[in-house]
């Protein structure tokens, strides 16, 4: 039913801050949202944000399409068809809420049971084993559709997860829920209406706009393993690739 899993042991974001901790302290601007991107006259991309205006000479835009197509104005430099598909390409689980319930011990392994489930009968449609390293701590994570999540939403997992693994099940630690839809930083207001999957990893993504220097790296963008971690890592290597062979050197410089 289920196979061993490789997880952060201290969480997935300890990736993004050694990466970051090696980089000189201002470089990092985690809050300025950038609000605009254009071609300048002079040559590169001018990037607004909120407190100031930058010149580069290559953008990597590493959040989901739609999301920056919502978010910032590009004008009308963006190529209508990019344009379009970017506005209506999915966000990787844009339209699900995870779900973590915590128990002191991981009862289901001691049940000889692999804490696993496919269901139909309750908010969460798929169900893994999500315990740290020996067990501890001990969890179980699943997937619902956002749409569900609602004013008996816990009620109705914590009597989906007793049903499935018996009443030990019945009273988790505590139970922690991610509602994906509603992160600004991570769906689009019309998240619920993109549903064309196979737009993903789209030949389009890997022709960098705005003459070359605007580059897609998204997980969404990726021709293999699109919406998992190893996706955007590809998508990544194909953004900066292109952008190192940029042909204009330094056009900021006028």
């Amino acid at each position: 039913m289920d196979t061993p899993a490789h997880r952060f042991a201290p969480g997935a974001d300890a990736l993004a801050r050694a990466l970051a901790a090696d980089l000189p302290a201002d470089v990092v601007r985690p809050d300025a949202p950038v609000t605009a991107i254009s071609r300048r006259t002079a040559g590169g991309l001018e990037v607004r944000t909120p407190s100031s205006v930058l010149c580069a000479e290559d953008v990597v835009v590493a959040v989901p399409p739609a999301l920056a197509l919502a978010r910032i104005d590009f004008g009308s430099q963006m190529p209508p068809g990019l344009a379009r598909l970017a506005r209506t390409t999915p966000v990787w689980m844009g339209t699900v809420a995870k779900v973590v319930a915590r128990y002191p011990a991981p009862f289901w392994r001691d049940a000889g049971l692999v804490g696993a489930a496919v269901s139909r009968t309750g908010p969460l449609r798929e169900l893994h084993d999500m315990s740290g390293p020996g067990g501890r701590p001990a969890a179980l994570f699943g997937f619902a559709p956002a749409q569900t999540v609602g004013p008996d939403f816990e009620q109705a997992v914590t009597a989906q997860l007793t049903r499935l693994f018996g009443s030990a099940a019945a009273q988790p630690e505590t139970l922690h829920i991610q509602n994906w839809s509603g992160e600004p930083w991570t769906a689009p207001p019309t998240v619920h209406h993109l549903t064309d999957y196979s737009l993903f990893g789209h030949p389009l993504y890997r022709q960098p706009a705005l003459e070359g220097r605007l580059h897609w790296a998204a997980t969404e963008t990726a021709t293999q393993y699109a919406g998992h971690i190893e996706g955007a890592l590809a998508a990544a290597e194909r953004a900066v690739t292109a952008a190192l062979t940029t042909k204009e050197t330094n056009p900021c410089s006028r």
